[in-house]
């Protein structure tokens, strides 16, 4: 275990992960401009803590081989800090970026630190406040082999389900390429948990009924900590009033389900699940464009389709909602598996797995019913049992989603999850329109049935 490490960023993240690596045995020194920020937080570490105003002097105070982790927001902030430790450390020394720094900079960062003999770490953390405190889940990216006290203390700080909940992954990129895509996946299920809160609500269920639904996915190993944190918000109550009701409808985001789209797009896999969920987000923000009055809404509940209740029930909506979350789940680990086959590295879903077991946000039952079929399948994402857990909801997802379409209620992820599973498994695909339409007005050129030929079709020609 390390003696000590450098830390810079003391802010919700930064201090509760520093108070976590206190607890396990490893002293805290910390830099920060502020001398009363530095001696507030101070109190809190036990004698476990020192603090530098001046970022020469923590790193003047630091033993040889230097370990300093940045917890800081991404972009301008981790850039400016990286280049002005640059300038500091000596052959050997390592930086570990534990913000949400997006891949590419992970990259670049360790290409640069490199060539002045630095070693670089770009490290995913995920887990909120709490998890930083008592333990997340821990993404490591690197082009190098790590120290073994380095690796010890992240070990002994990361959640344990029941094991070390932390992976370690080829590439300087790598580790926040992997909280990438988990941040992108945990849009799609927060998305999908909603839509499911959203038709309950149609359904005339009180918040109270829906968290009773959302605590009974558990006895069926369907729950997750979203799901878990959801029926808590359902019930907090100020007086009388329920508080999420007094929440305005509108949601933020900070970037990381917009780059895991734009990502996507790149490397050539589909995820509408994720896609949807990240435009529901912008669309909460649009304004009421074309909204319906209060009044017109709450008619339009009492209009709903008769079968409406009948359709929407708990079995349909657990089952859909478990369905979607696969979905979600499959079109993230497929961009995964896309950026480990371009940059030739080995990622094995299970050590995914496992590494989200716990801590993390999107930790949840459902992986580990997914660990158990990958180590069960010669190839996890083309497995019978994987296509099992969604085929077999297939008819009563279509029954969810056709009712919430007739009913005018958007369900945008479920739908694009089903429209991703159908053309998946569909043996038509019109697509073949769409190239001929290409090669008409631009030459695209097709290829026929039966030849791997690229030809140009005279569209114009009566022959």
């Amino acid at each position: 275990m390390l003696n000590e490490i450098g830390l810079i960023g003391l802010g919700v993240m930064g201090k509760n992960i520093a108070l976590n690596i206190a607890e396990k045995g490893t002293f805290v020194k910390a830099f920060n401009s502020s001398e009363s920020k530095l001696n507030e937080v101070g109190k809190e570490f036990g004698g476990m803590f020192s603090g530098f105003t001046d970022l020469e002097e923590l790193v003047g105070n630091l033993e040889r081989p230097r370990n300093i982790l940045l917890m800081i927001p991404s972009g301008k902030p981790t850039h400016s800090v990286i280049n002005q430790l640059s300038n500091l450390l000596d052959k050997g020394d390592v930086i570990i970026d534990g913000g949400n720094s997006f891949y590419q900079e992970s990259i670049n960062f360790g290409k640069i630190l490199s060539s002045q003999s630095i070693d670089f770490i770009g490290m995913g953390v995920s887990g909120g406040e709490e998890g930083a405190r008592h333990g997340p889940a821990i993404m490591v990216g690197s082009d190098t082999n790590l120290n073994d006290k380095l690796i010890e203390l992240l070990s002994a700080i990361s959640a344990k389900a029941p094991d070390d909940c932390i992976g370690f992954y080829k590439g300087h990129g790598s580790g926040h390429f992997i909280k990438m895509v988990h941040n992108g996946i945990e849009y799609a299920e927060m998305q999908l948990i909603t839509e499911t809160y959203h038709l309950l609500k149609h359904a005339e269920y009180s918040n109270i009924q829906i968290a009773e639904f959302f605590e009974s996915l558990k006895k069926i190993n369907q729950s997750s900590y979203l799901i878990e944190i959801t029926s808590e918000i359902l019930r907090k109550k100020d007086g009388e009033s329920f508080i999420l009701d007094l929440i305005k409808p509108f949601a933020n985001n900070k970037g990381t389900g917009k780059l895991t789209v734009e990502t996507s797009f790149e490397l050539g896999i589909s995820a509408p699940s994720i896609y949807a969920a990240y435009d529901a987000r912008v669309q909460s923000n649009a304004g009421n464009t074309w909204k319906r009055t209060i009044n017109q809404s709450e008619d339009a509940v009492e209009k709903l389709d008769s079968s409406f209740r009948k359709i929407i029930n708990e079995s349909h909506l657990s089952n859909a909602l478990y369905f979607g979350r696969v979905a979600a789940m499959v079109q993230g680990l497929k961009i995964i598996q896309k950026y480990g086959e371009i940059n030739n590295l080995s990622i094995n879903f299970s050590d995914i797995f496992r590494n989200w077991s716990g801590g993390c946000i999107i930790r949840s039952q459902m992986l580990d019913e997914l660990l158990e079929i990958n180590n069960t399948s010669a190839d996890f994402l083309k497995s019978e049992s994987l296509h099992n857990l969604l085929k077999d909801n297939l008819s009563v997802v279509k029954d969810v989603v056709s009712s919430s379409i007739l009913n005018n209620i958007s369900v945008p992820v479920l739908s694009s999850s089903l429209s991703w599973y159908l053309n998946l498994s569909s043996e038509s695909n019109p697509s073949n329109l769409i190239q001929a339409q290409r090669d008409y007005f631009g030459s695209h050129t097709v290829q026929l049935l039966g030849s791997e030929e690229y030809i140009h079709i005279d569209w114009r020609s009566d022959e």
